[in-house]
């Protein structure tokens, strides 16, 4: 299970998300809009943190995970599971170019937003999806844990062009 659970951020989705594969078009964040430079050391340890997944990255399993279709997952291991039941790991998670943000408060939180592009494997074939990306992290006895994180599908044009024309 470990070698399935080595990519980069693999809280991205959840279940449905084997339905949902489409073309999108990305937003950049505004350049020296927020901070992205406080705390170095704190941010270099919430980035390799990001890059791994096991256990001890979790403050006693303190997770939640919210994927792109509204599953919710109490904890690593429900998390882990729904995508076992699937059949599904991940092949490939991939950042987009100049989309990440990692913001420091005080020291002991952070929030990360980022959009990435993310393939899995699947009993039915390789399925694509690209996400925005929001993750939650705490900081606590001088170690960075996980503690949150939502997907959100990242609409198409015509996905949004729909929902315009609802508004």
């Amino acid at each position: 299970m470990k070698e399935q659970c080595n990519f980069k951020i693999i809280f991205v989705t959840a279940i449905m998300l084997f339905f949902i594969a489409n073309i999108v078009v990305a937003q950049v964040p505004p350049q020296g809009k927020y901070n992205t430079t406080n705390y170095p050391e704190d941010r270099k340890a919430i980035d390799i943190l990001s890059s791994k997944m096991d256990t001890s990255q979790f403050l006693n399993d303190d997770m939640i995970a919210v994927g792109p279709e509204g599953k919710v997952s109490y904890g690593f291991e429900q998390w882990r599971q729904g995508f076992a039941e699937k059949g599904a790991t991940f092949k490939s998670i991939t950042p987009r170019p100049g989309t990440s943000i990692l913001r420091v408060y005080n020291g002991d939180a952070a929030v990360k937003n980022m959009i990435l592009d993310v393939v899995f494997t699947t009993p039915g074939g390789d399925m694509s999806i690209t996400v925005i990306r929001t993750e939650t992290y705490i900081k606590q006895n001088g170690k960075w844990y996980f503690v949150a994180g939502q997907g959100t599908k990242l609409a198409t044009k015509e996905e949004l062009e729909v929902i315009g024309k609802k508004l």
